[in-house]
């Protein structure tokens, strides 16, 4: 019977892999998958000698374990051990986009597997899901490069960055639980508003926290400045719409809340290294 971990212990066991794999084994990938799947796919009951991992780009799936249902959405990670039994099935309502991970722990230039003692499995919605979108698609991209000594040393350095990235998140959420879920709001509300000017003060009361602490945090968690952050996510919304747009780079920064596009030009080269026009040129907009 496989073992549902909770964060602590997930975050516990891909540190297990990790010291394997830092000591005398190699992660070998056997399958890798990018791709949006078909209204019919499912996954009947089974078993796999591999470690199983998995990132919901967009869509519903759901997993079964011993009777257990697991919904996973867009953002969602998934780990299953070897010898962990499962099946699975998505949801009809839209398309399910995933990128798929396999591989097996074996000692280095033996080729021996080395199976996991207590089947188990995990999930988690990230809190940051182009950071593992970008870390799931370079494990593919790897997995795609001809049979050589680069690709065995990129695929396991990748799916270690991977792993890494993940208990490192999951330690995170078990030790401050509340205060990053409103760090977390705040960054959400300015990656999905980006042209939002509101103010620190604003931004903190819809955490439930005060503005210096509310700041501290974030600089804590992002690297960044709330400012700065609300500066990045428009210049990146400006890249999108200088790339896809047919305006002019003055019509975009009056869109963006810029009156002078002096200003707007200068912060964009300040975020991004290059001037806005360069970016327009390089893409469909004229």
């Amino acid at each position: 019977m496989s073992k549902s971990l909770m964060p602590s212990d997930a975050s516990a066991y891909l540190d297990t892999l990790l010291q394997m794999a830092l000591s005398s084994y190699i992660f070998q990938l056997h399958r890798c998958f990018n791709v949006t799947v078909k209204a019919s796919w499912r996954i009947d009951e089974r078993v796999l000698d591999e470690v199983h991992l998995l990132f919901v780009r967009s869509g519903c799936a759901t997993y079964e374990f011993g009777g257990r249902s697991v919904k996973l959405t867009a953002g969602s990670l998934l780990v299953v051990s070897d010898g962990t039994m499962h099946s699975a099935s998505r949801n009809l309502s839209e398309p399910l986009s995933i990128i798929t991970v396999r591989f097996r722990i074996v000692r280095y230039k033996e080729d021996r597997h080395m199976p996991t003692a207590n089947p188990c499995y995990f999930f988690f919605q990230s809190q940051d899901t182009q950071k593992f979108r970008l870390l799931f698609e370079a494990i593919h991209r790897h997995h795609c490069l001809p049979p050589s000594v680069k690709k065995d040393a990129l695929c396991h350095a990748s799916i270690c960055q991977t792993l890494a990235e993940m208990s490192r998140e999951l330690e995170e959420l078990e030790q401050n639980k509340p205060t990053r879920h409103a760090i977390m709001q705040i960054k959400g509300y300015i990656d999905t508003n980006p042209l939002s000017r509101l103010s620190v003060k604003e931004l903190a009361a819809l955490s439930g926290l005060s503005p210096k602490y509310c700041s501290l945090l974030f600089r804590q968690s992002t690297g960044l400045t709330i400012k700065e952050y609300q500066i990045k996510s428009r210049i990146e919304y400006a890249a999108y719409l200088l790339e896809h747009s047919s305006q002019s780079v003055k019509e975009i920064s009056l869109q963006l809340g810029y009156p002078d596009p002096f200003v707007f030009s200068k912060q964009y080269k300040a975020v991004t290294g290059i001037a806005p026009s360069e970016t327009l040129r390089s893409g469909t907009g004229k």
